[in-house]
């Protein structure tokens, strides 16, 4: 009989841990960036291997520009993500309660969904110039529609019995929407607020990028005019990294509202 050795039982144990195939994954992805994009394989004007990313870091991060860009992009993003899910929230919530509205509007905000919002940027610089209100409507115009469709679909998957009983207790509207649609709808709400948490931070870049000389898109163009390739991808990190935090947020958010549903069912 064959005796597992502890090594084997480590390496399975290891196999098994999310973390520890996360960390060789992005183990793995840098290694093979580092291939490509080093010793002269790459045109060194157009590459930019981790190794020199790191070290530029610093530097950028001492750039007098960058902080001010980093708060520049936040605030464009939370006032438009903000304003996204309000709008979203209450509009899904009325085509969801009202007929007429879902039956005749429905199919136009999932086209609307489904086309690519950041071609019609140059209608809007044309119309309302290359203002502050512009770059704020292309974040509100990428990220409601994701919110507005799961609220939508969350309402309307709201059990039928539960609202049989609650109408043949003559339970008030406003009660209704409170006790029965609403936490019945929390779990689409929340993957849509995710969905369109993503989809703002790309309308963030997108709009910092086309519109206006300002925030962490400006840095993009202004490090990749200069061919800096480092500096530029620290600043391109730095999105991600944010929308990341993002991301873990909204999930943390999740786990919580299904934990809670669990307990209350």
């Amino acid at each position: 009989m064959s005796v597992a050795q502890p090594s084997d039982s480590l390496l399975r144990r290891a196999l098994h841990n999310r973390w520890v195939l996360r960390f060789a994954g992005l183990i793995g992805v840098l290694a093979f960036w580092e291939f490509m994009f080093s010793g002269g394989r790459v045109n060194p004007i157009f590459s930019a291997p981790p190794t020199a990313v790191v070290q530029t870091i610093p530097d950028v991060l001492a750039d007098e520009l960058y902080l001010p860009a980093v708060g520049s992009t936040l605030r464009l993003f939370s006032m438009g993500f903000a304003i996204a899910a309000v709008l979203g929230i209450l509009v899904g919530l009325l085509l969801a309660r009202v007929r007429l509205l879902d039956v005749g509007l429905t199919p136009y905000l999932n086209a609307l969904y489904a086309s690519p919002l950041p071609a019609i940027i140059p209608i809007l610089t044309a119309v309302l110039g290359y203002t502050f209100q512009t770059k704020l409507l292309i974040v509100v115009l990428l990220a409601i529609f994701p919110i507005l469709i799961n609220v939508h679909q969350g309402a309307r998957s709201v059990d039928d019995t539960l609202l049989e009983v609650a109408r043949s207790l003559r339970v008030s509207e406003s009660k209704l929407w409170l006790d029965v649609i609403i936490p019945s709808s929390l779990p689409f709400l929340i993957v849509g607020l995710r969905l369109g948490a993503a989809r703002g931070m790309i309308g963030t870049a997108v709009a910092e990028l086309y519109t206006s000389p300002d925030g962490l898109g400006y840095l993009i163009l202004r490090y990749g005019f200069r061919f800096d390739m480092d500096a530029m991808l620290v600043v391109v990190l730095t999105f991600t990294a944010i929308s990341l935090l993002l991301s873990w947020s909204t999930g943390l958010l999740e786990r919580r509202v299904r934990r809670w549903r669990v307990s209350a069912g």
